[in-house]
């Protein structure tokens, strides 16, 4: 008896041993599964990383190759001799249009610098001989008409501004009411005291030249016999 709960004891310590060496491995396990989590996740960031450099080396060498080729364009109009002829032919108004004035401003950004004022004299006179306006109004039109069609568009926000309904403007103050029972205004008098009627009967014109009597004739006397 003594040696079977020798055994059970021992059965039992053994099997707390046991869950207590699974509890702690299983924690551990759990602990380096987060570690492997974290590792993968440095390691798609360093990916990411990786990539962003080798868009950037990209850039790099293109801003590098563009800058080259702005540096050639520039070192072969630094002469200004383009620059003359353009202007030369500019002089005369059958050949100014939008699109030659922007070459020239072009032309004089690259050879006199930003801080030339004929630079933005040339664009913005070229702004003006487009005019914007009006040919953003018409696109506007054009695009209204589509969508008015049913068709799908999608509109520039320049004209979705110019389509906006306007805001409501505040409700006016309500004008007084018109006086419609008596008052002094005539033209508001709808239900005053009605007019005096027109004299219908005039007084007889006099004849003669008399002037009229002033009030009613007194009653004729009766006749008195005279003595003989």
């Amino acid at each position: 008896m003594k040696k079977l709960i020798i055994a059970l004891v021992v059965v039992a310590l053994l099997a707390i041993g046991a869950g207590v060496f699974a509890f702690f491995q299983w924690k551990k396990a759990g602990e380096l599964a987060e570690q492997v989590q974290a590792l993968t996740d440095v390691s798609g960031q360093l990916e990411q990383v990786t990539q962003a450099s080798e868009q950037q080396k990209v850039s790099m060498a293109s801003l590098l190759e563009k800058e080259r080729q702005f540096d050639a364009v520039k070192e072969a109009l630094s002469s200004g001799v383009l620059l003359q002829d353009l202007e030369a032919i500019l002089k005369s108004p059958q050949a100014q249009t939008p699109e030659r004035i922007l070459a020239q401003g072009a032309v004089r950004l690259l050879v006199l610098g930003k801080d030339d004022p004929s630079v933005t004299e040339s664009f913005d006179r070229a702004l003006k001989m487009m005019d914007i306006q009006n040919r953003m109004s018409a696109i506007c039109a054009a695009q209204a008409g589509m969508v008015a069609a049913g068709r799908e568009v999608e509109m520039l926000s320049e004209c979705q501004k110019r389509l906006a309904p306007p805001p409501e403007a505040p409700a006016a103050a309500a004008a007084p009411a018109a006086n419609t029972k008596g008052g002094a205004s005539p033209a508001g008098n709808t239900k005053g005291a009605p007019a005096p009627a027109a004299n219908t009967k005039a007084a007889p014109a006099p004849t003669g030249g008399a002037a009229p009597a002033a009030g009613p004739r007194p009653p004729a006397s009766a006749p008195t016999t005279g003595a003989k």
